[in-house]
């Protein structure tokens, strides 16, 4: 006997998609601070300041760490480009996080529209997005926006680091969101 769905509006979706965005980033920004630590990019973080994520642009946009993350500099183009504001270096750090955040619960709402439509087998569905994720922001956006450039020396080890971590994303996003899902 065939089993029933639930319907899910369009609306619910988004919001099981951005909860699960979230979830992603935290296991993804977890991970991120791990790995900063493992290879000895953590010096000038501080262990006492568990909001302190000044490192989320190192691993993810590519091979090296600019001198400020990328989601900073998005964040400082603007406020003095649009608002005409200048920031001072906490509240640019602060939007820098929110932006991080964001940029995760957008694509995990994005996909959960994907992902609840197509049906397709959570991991594998996971692993294309967190690679889709990678490939539109780190890899591509980042440097057309200026906020990167990557050096023409640039280690495979650290961009497979930063390729991992946005599979780790994925993988973390589609699980959640099939979790979540009433209709599954």
């Amino acid at each position: 006997m065939p089993r029933l769905t639930t319907y899910e509006s369009p609306f619910q979706v988004t919001l099981k998609g951005v909860a699960a965005g979230l979830v992603g980033t935290l296991v993804m920004t977890s991970a991120l601070q791990a790995a900063a630590r493992i290879i000895g990019r953590s010096g000038d973080t501080t262990e006492d300041d568990p909001d302190d994520y000044s490192d989320v642009g190192e691993l993810t946009a590519l091979d090296v760490a600019p001198p400020v993350p990328a989601t900073e500099q998005v964040a400082e183009r603007l406020a003095s480009q649009v608002f005409r504001r200048e920031l001072s270096q906490e509240t640019r750090q602060r939007l820098g996080v929110g932006i991080h955040w964001a940029y995760g619960a957008f694509w995990g709402a994005l996909s959960a529209q994907l992902q609840l439509t197509l049906r397709p087998p959570a991991v594998p569905y996971g692993v294309a997005l967190g690679i889709a994720v990678w490939a539109v922001g780190p890899a591509r956006l980042v440097p057309a926006l200026g906020l990167y450039e990557r050096p023409a020396s640039s280690g495979i080890m650290r961009r497979m680091v930063a390729i991992g971590l946005h599979v780790l994303y994925g993988v973390t996003t589609a699980l959640t969101l099939e979790r979540l899902s009433t209709s599954r």
